[in-house]
Protein backbone atom coordinates (compact mmCIF):
# COMPACT_ATOMS: atom_id res chain seq x y z
CA UNK A 1 0.00 0.00 0.00
CA UNK A 2 2.90 2.75 0.61
CA UNK A 3 3.83 2.22 -3.08
CA UNK A 4 0.37 2.60 -4.31
CA UNK A 5 -0.11 5.39 -1.61
CA UNK A 6 3.48 7.46 -2.84
CA UNK A 7 2.20 7.10 -6.54
CA UNK A 8 -1.30 8.74 -5.78
CA UNK A 9 0.57 11.72 -4.64
CA UNK A 10 2.52 11.66 -7.52
CA UNK A 11 -0.41 11.45 -10.17
CA UNK A 12 -2.61 13.57 -7.88
CA UNK A 13 -0.19 16.92 -8.65
CA UNK A 14 -2.31 16.44 -12.11
CA UNK A 15 -5.27 17.71 -10.18
CA UNK A 16 -2.96 21.24 -9.40
CA UNK A 17 -1.18 21.87 -12.02
CA UNK A 18 -2.73 24.57 -14.64
CA UNK A 19 -1.90 24.42 -18.00
CA UNK A 20 0.78 26.93 -18.63
CA UNK A 21 -0.70 27.80 -22.09
CA UNK A 22 -3.74 29.14 -20.12
CA UNK A 23 -1.64 31.00 -17.78
CA UNK A 24 0.27 32.54 -20.12
CA UNK A 25 -2.67 33.40 -22.31
CA UNK A 26 -3.87 35.30 -19.02
CA UNK A 27 -6.89 33.37 -18.67
CA UNK A 28 -8.96 34.07 -15.84
CA UNK A 29 -8.97 31.36 -12.77
CA UNK A 30 -10.27 28.69 -12.92
CA UNK A 31 -8.04 27.46 -15.31
CA UNK A 32 -8.02 24.18 -17.36
CA UNK A 33 -5.27 21.96 -15.41
CA UNK A 34 -3.71 18.61 -16.40
CA UNK A 35 -6.03 16.13 -14.66
CA UNK A 36 -9.00 18.12 -16.62
CA UNK A 37 -7.19 18.23 -19.73
CA UNK A 38 -6.47 14.80 -19.23
CA UNK A 39 -10.23 13.47 -18.71
CA UNK A 40 -10.82 15.46 -21.45
CA UNK A 41 -8.49 14.16 -23.77
CA UNK A 42 -9.24 10.82 -22.71
CA UNK A 43 -12.95 11.19 -23.31
CA UNK A 44 -12.27 12.19 -27.00
CA UNK A 45 -9.73 8.98 -27.65
CA UNK A 46 -12.44 7.45 -26.48
CA UNK A 47 -15.00 8.33 -28.86
CA UNK A 48 -13.09 8.98 -31.59
CA UNK A 49 -11.11 5.35 -31.20
CA UNK A 50 -14.40 4.10 -31.75
CA UNK A 51 -15.33 6.51 -34.83
CA UNK A 52 -11.90 5.18 -36.10
CA UNK A 53 -12.57 1.74 -35.39
CA UNK A 54 -8.80 1.60 -33.39
CA UNK A 55 -8.34 -0.10 -29.69
CA UNK A 56 -10.06 2.19 -27.34
CA UNK A 57 -8.53 1.15 -23.97
CA UNK A 58 -5.03 1.82 -25.99
CA UNK A 59 -5.72 4.71 -27.06
CA UNK A 60 -6.87 6.07 -23.27
CA UNK A 61 -3.90 4.75 -21.78
CA UNK A 62 -1.50 6.26 -24.24
CA UNK A 63 -3.32 9.67 -23.27
CA UNK A 64 -2.93 9.32 -19.79
CA UNK A 65 0.55 7.78 -19.50
CA UNK A 66 1.62 10.91 -21.58
CA UNK A 67 -0.41 13.57 -18.96
CA UNK A 68 1.22 11.19 -16.05
CA UNK A 69 4.83 12.76 -17.42
CA UNK A 70 3.14 15.94 -17.40
CA UNK A 71 2.30 16.34 -13.92
CA UNK A 72 6.16 16.29 -13.13
CA UNK A 73 7.61 18.83 -15.63
CA UNK A 74 6.10 22.43 -16.17
CA UNK A 75 3.83 22.06 -19.23
CA UNK A 76 5.31 23.22 -21.99
CA UNK A 77 3.55 25.05 -24.96
CA UNK A 78 4.58 23.98 -28.63
CA UNK A 79 5.91 27.06 -29.38
CA UNK A 80 7.48 27.55 -26.57
CA UNK A 81 11.61 28.09 -26.97
CA UNK A 82 12.57 25.05 -24.86
CA UNK A 83 10.35 22.35 -26.30
CA UNK A 84 12.90 20.33 -27.46
CA UNK A 85 14.22 19.71 -23.98
CA UNK A 86 10.57 19.02 -23.48
CA UNK A 87 11.03 15.74 -24.93
CA UNK A 88 14.44 15.49 -23.15
CA UNK A 89 12.76 15.84 -19.47
CA UNK A 90 9.61 13.53 -20.29
CA UNK A 91 12.64 10.52 -21.21
CA UNK A 92 14.45 11.30 -18.34
CA UNK A 93 11.60 11.44 -15.93
CA UNK A 94 9.64 8.46 -17.11
CA UNK A 95 12.11 6.25 -15.92
CA UNK A 96 11.91 7.76 -12.30
CA UNK A 97 8.28 8.03 -11.70
CA UNK A 98 7.53 4.50 -12.79
CA UNK A 99 9.40 3.33 -10.00
CA UNK A 100 7.04 3.18 -7.49
CA UNK A 101 4.24 0.80 -9.08
CA UNK A 102 4.80 -2.71 -9.55
CA UNK A 103 6.77 -4.00 -12.10
CA UNK A 104 4.61 -5.49 -14.62
CA UNK A 105 2.48 -2.48 -14.67
CA UNK A 106 6.10 -0.35 -14.99
CA UNK A 107 6.71 -2.00 -18.09
CA UNK A 108 3.63 -1.37 -19.87
CA UNK A 109 3.50 2.14 -18.92
CA UNK A 110 6.97 2.23 -19.89
CA UNK A 111 6.21 0.66 -23.26
CA UNK A 112 2.86 3.19 -24.07
CA UNK A 113 5.17 6.36 -22.93
CA UNK A 114 7.73 5.33 -25.81
CA UNK A 115 4.92 4.52 -28.26
CA UNK A 116 2.97 7.92 -27.45
CA UNK A 117 6.72 9.79 -27.86
CA UNK A 118 7.58 8.16 -31.05
CA UNK A 119 4.29 8.55 -32.82
CA UNK A 120 4.49 5.70 -35.44
CA UNK A 121 1.33 3.59 -34.57
CA UNK A 122 -2.08 4.56 -35.72
CA UNK A 123 -2.92 4.10 -32.28
CA UNK A 124 0.19 7.14 -30.89
CA UNK A 125 -1.16 9.30 -33.86
CA UNK A 126 -4.73 9.30 -32.63
CA UNK A 127 -3.76 9.51 -29.18
CA UNK A 128 -2.14 12.76 -30.12
CA UNK A 129 -4.87 14.26 -32.31
CA UNK A 130 -7.01 13.49 -29.19
CA UNK A 131 -4.57 15.51 -27.04
CA UNK A 132 -4.52 18.74 -28.81
CA UNK A 133 -8.77 18.28 -30.00
CA UNK A 134 -8.79 18.68 -26.50
CA UNK A 135 -6.71 21.83 -26.01
CA UNK A 136 -8.62 23.23 -28.98
CA UNK A 137 -12.01 23.14 -27.68
CA UNK A 138 -10.66 24.47 -24.27
CA UNK A 139 -10.16 27.28 -26.61
CA UNK A 140 -13.28 27.59 -27.70
CA UNK A 141 -14.76 27.60 -24.13
CA UNK A 142 -12.22 30.45 -23.53
CA UNK A 143 -12.84 32.22 -26.81
CA UNK A 144 -16.30 32.81 -26.08
CA UNK A 145 -15.48 33.46 -21.90
CA UNK A 146 -13.98 36.13 -23.34
CA UNK A 147 -15.30 37.12 -26.24
CA UNK A 148 -12.20 37.13 -28.19
CA UNK A 149 -11.27 34.53 -30.81
CA UNK A 150 -8.44 32.45 -29.08
CA UNK A 151 -8.58 29.72 -31.12
CA UNK A 152 -7.63 31.92 -34.30
CA UNK A 153 -3.93 32.08 -31.92
CA UNK A 154 -3.64 27.93 -31.95
CA UNK A 155 -5.02 27.00 -35.60
CA UNK A 156 -1.91 27.56 -37.37
CA UNK A 157 0.48 25.54 -34.79
CA UNK A 158 -2.29 22.72 -35.06
CA UNK A 159 -3.13 21.69 -38.73
CA UNK A 160 -0.62 19.78 -39.75
CA UNK A 161 -1.14 17.45 -36.86
CA UNK A 162 -4.77 15.83 -37.75
CA UNK A 163 -4.13 13.09 -40.23
CA UNK A 164 -7.70 10.72 -39.25
CA UNK A 165 -10.49 11.12 -41.33
CA UNK A 166 -12.69 12.34 -38.22
CA UNK A 167 -9.57 14.71 -36.85
CA UNK A 168 -9.04 16.39 -39.96
CA UNK A 169 -13.24 16.64 -40.02
CA UNK A 170 -13.42 18.66 -36.82
CA UNK A 171 -10.30 20.42 -37.30
CA UNK A 172 -11.87 21.47 -40.44
CA UNK A 173 -15.02 22.55 -38.05
CA UNK A 174 -13.07 24.71 -36.08
CA UNK A 175 -11.36 26.47 -38.26
CA UNK A 176 -14.80 27.55 -40.15
CA UNK A 177 -16.30 28.22 -36.30
CA UNK A 178 -12.93 30.53 -36.02
CA UNK A 179 -13.68 32.29 -39.16
CA UNK A 180 -17.17 32.77 -38.20
CA UNK A 181 -16.49 33.86 -34.92
CA UNK A 182 -18.57 36.91 -33.63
Amino acid sequence: MKDLLKYYKDINKLKESERQGWVDRKIEPPRDTIASHSWGASLIGWLMAKKEGQDEEKIIKLLLMHDLIMAHIDDFVPDDENYTSKRDIENGLSEKLLGNIPKEIREEFMKLFLEYQKEETKESKLARECDKLDTLFQTVIYSEKKERNILKEFLPFYKKKFTSKTGKKLFAELEEYSENFA
